[in-house]
């Protein structure tokens, strides 16, 4: 059975007062101090969720008996520090199953980490944990982060180990534009993938043509990717049409998102023009089943 361990939104539940906050003395205090008092008591239930904590225990345990085990913490305020323990006690959990011969507890196999403060050592971190042996992670959602570009590489560095199991990668709408490193990356990893990825999310990631072209010169070779959704960036036309011709090469299960970036109407009509003539492409350029731009 899927259990999930899941931390509570930033909203407060049904019945809970703001008194039950961290005190603040000073009935003149700012906002900017309320803030940080229910930041902190938010980032303490987070903590409560995080490996050790009872709603963990509770999940590990039924998780051992032979299920699988999703775990979200979104929109908690985690940091570097808050990823880098979960992920050690995550690995901390691994080694000693192995040492005991038993089935691992921490078979993670969704990790939601939407919404928080994570940058390049948290995403480092990560990028540890998936290279892992025996890591059941197929789903990572860091979707509203402060990864950068070293994070990002990292990040898609690790889906490149052998017997990898990530099919779901959500990197988009980071604090920094990343988009064209981790684009380049991409374009090193993906062709030597040796994990079954299928759904790419790199929305809202300030990528430009110099990332979509290296990009588009791996799709060819990603026989497993079937969703690449690249909206919201700054793509202009020679990036979209790259991306374009070479989808038309690529698997034909692949679909891409490409509208919202920086081509215009008239390069959006060119586009189609240019895909019109060559066979290989031609069908793109007749509807939005496989190419939305």
């Amino acid at each position: 059975s899927l259990v999930r361990a899941s931390a509570m939104r930033r909203t407060s539940p049904p019945g809970k007062k703001l008194s039950t906050l961290p005190r603040i003395e000073s009935s003149t205090v700012g906002l900017d101090s309320i803030e940080a008092a229910a930041d902190a008591e938010h980032r303490a239930a987070a903590r409560r969720e995080m490996p050790g904590g009872p709603a963990w225990r509770e999940a590990a345990e039924r998780a051992s008996a032979g299920g699988s085990c999703e775990l979200a913490l979104i929109e908690r305020g985690l940091d570097d520090a808050d990823v880098i323990a979960l992920v050690a006690s995550l690995q901390r959990e691994a080694a000693g199953s192995a040492l005991t011969g038993s089935r691992p507890i921490n078979n993670v196999t969704s990790l939601d980490l939407r919404g928080n403060a994570i940058g390049d050592a948290g995403a480092a971190a990560l990028s540890g944990l998936l290279r892992g042996e025996g890591c059941a992670i197929c789903t990572l959602r860091l979707w509203g982060n402060r990864i950068g570009d070293e994070g990002g590489a990292a990040l898609v560095s690790a889906l490149a180990r052998p017997n990898s199991s990530l099919t779901s990668l959500d990197l988009g709408k980071q604090g920094q534009p990343v988009g064209d490193a981790v684009a380049a990356a991409l374009a090193s990893s993906l062709p030597r993938c040796a994990c079954p990825l299928q759904t790419l999310d790199l929305r809202y990631c300030g990528m430009t043509d110099k990332g979509a072209l290296p990009l588009a010169a791996a799709l060819p070779r990603c026989r497993a990717l079937r969703f690449l959704d690249v909206r919201y960036n700054a793509i202009g036309a020679t990036g979209a049409t790259a991306l374009a011709v070479a989808l038309g090469r690529a698997d034909s299960a692949l679909r891409v998102w490409v509208t919202s970036n920086a081509y215009n109407d008239q390069d959006a009509a060119d586009l189609a023009a240019l895909l019109s003539v060559d066979p290989t492409t031609a069908p793109l350029a007749e509807g939005q089943e496989r190419l939305w731009f």
